[in-house]
């Protein structure tokens, strides 16, 4: 008997080690893949050593992610809802491990009353006990399975945030490079206009030119001051947009180096919305929570049935620390119900409306990719279009700016011609910008779209 229990004890032990270690297979549409998620250009994570960069030194836009990566908080919590995941498995798993326990205890009594003699007992008692008890072993082993589909899902969950936060610093970079861009391009208004008028006092000084030349030129440029000073400000109000983006705390202006970036846009739309609903992670987990509430189902229904249950437990104990007693014990039950007030009913029938609502949610989602994708798709087609234009704008805005000026240099031309051909030149250089900001914004859009970072 106690061979055969010392051997139950030990299978089990095994068993339950074994159950921490190897993993329950998991549907391949639930399983995170590197290369389902990633995409060529993926921008690499910096490891727990790596430094960041310096906030106050040059920054790329790979520069920006790393730094939302460490200290991002929706990336924070994501990571601990994986910890979280990952102490539910352990604890599902820990139901297949007996537990041993020991214990000592020592005693003293002394009567000493009148008429009576003295009675001391002194005593010190000692045990060791191991014990097993699994109840349901099979919805053990659903319960198993379904914490580790959760677990899948907070991994997804964690791919979704990094890729939201990709999207998010690229938006936040490629807005503040354009403010800052913007900035020099009304500086340069700026000092055009200041030439401008410059120049047309000095006419109006020689008297060849009116005075209300002189005003209008004024005008010009205390406007353009006007609109320098608005750029500047954004400036300001886009820095700190990108210090949030990354989960960091900047005043200063943020030094940023290189160019909005203008990669080829994918060939057509059906191949992104297909990797769409292939790659993003929100897809996969919300698959992954059609199968969890599937088995949750299955465990519901399973009430209806009769548990059995196992157990086994022995245990050692004696005085003086000689453990020369010993019990051993070994049971076996089944437990049949019969009425449960409804509870097993209404129970499967939650179950039946969560997986409705599971279903419900997954073809929302669906519909959601498919709009998000023909949006970020529709925006990259425009400002794609739109760069050869108006960099056709720039250059002909610029040779009217300079033949307007040559006009008005040489008395032919007059101060409204003049004005009119600045401000066209000044609008076309910031129409490009835009145009290239959109592109750049629109391109990390639907990479994010498609679950790509």
């Amino acid at each position: 008997m106690k061979k055969f229990l010392f051997f139950l004890l030990g299978f089990c032990l095994v068993n339950g080690v074994t159950a921490q270690t190897m993993d329950t297979a998991v549907p391949a549409d639930a399983s995170v893949s590197a290369e389902t998620t990633a995409s060529a250009d993926t921008i690499s994570h910096p490891g727990p050593d790596d430094p960041l960069p310096s906030l106050d030194g040059e920054l790329t836009v790979h520069d920006c992610v790393h730094i939302a990566m460490k200290n991002s908080p929706s990336i924070v919590q994501a990571q601990l809802a994986v910890q979280s995941a990952e102490i539910a498995v352990s604890n599902a798993k820990n139901t297949l491990l007996p537990t041993v326990s020991a214990g000592v205890d020592a005693s003293a009594n002394s009567n000493d009353g009148k008429g009576y003699s003295r009675i001391n007992n002194d005593g010190v008692n000692s045990s060791i006990d191991a014990k097993l008890n699994i109840s349901g072993i099979t919805d053990i082993g659903r319960t198993i399975r379904a914490q580790k589909l959760e677990l899948e899902r907070a991994k997804l969950n964690l791919c979704d945030a990094e890729n939201a936060i990709v999207s998010s610093v690229k938006s936040a970079y490629y807005a503040l490079l354009a403010a800052q861009r913007a900035v020099a391009i009304r500086t340069q208004s700026r000092d055009l206009y200041q030439e401008q008028y410059d120049r047309t006092k000095a006419f109006y000084d020689q008297g060849l030119r009116p005075k209300v030349d002189v005003t209008t030129a004024e005008v010009d440029l205390n406007n353009s001051i006007l609109s320098l000073i608005r750029a500047k400000n954004l400036v300001k109000t886009r820095n700190a947009a990108l210090a949030n983006a990354m989960g960091v705390t900047h005043e200063s202006e943020f030094h940023l180096t290189g160019e909005i970036e203008l990669e080829d846009m994918p060939e057509s739309f059906e191949q992104v919305l297909a990797q769409a609903y292939e790659n993003r992670p929100d897809v996969r987990s919300s698959k992954t929570a059609l199968q969890v509430q599937e088995i949750k189902l299955t465990q519901a229904k399973a009430a209806y049935w009769p548990t059995f249950s196992l157990g086994a437990s022995f245990s050692k104990s004696g005085d003086e620390f000689r453990l020369d007693s010993d019990e051993t014990r070994l049971f076996a039950g089944v437990e049949i119900p019969i009425f449960s007030a409804l509870k097993v009913y209404n129970g499967v029938k939650q179950a039946k409306i969560n997986l409705a609502s599971a279903q419900n949610s997954d073809r929302s989602l669906s519909n959601n990719v498919f709009l998000e994708v023909q949006n970020a798709f529709v925006k990259l087609n425009e400002a794609a279009e739109s760069i050869p234009v108006a960099v056709s704008n720039v250059e002909k805005a610029k040779e009217n700016m300079e033949l307007a000026q040559g006009r008005y240099n040489e008395g032919i031309g007059d101060m409204i011609s003049l004005k009119d051909a600045q401000v066209a030149y000044t609008d076309s250089e910031l129409s490009l910008l835009t145009a290239r900001y959109d592109y750049a914004v629109a391109l990390a859009e639907l990479k994010k779209a498609m679950g790509a970072k």
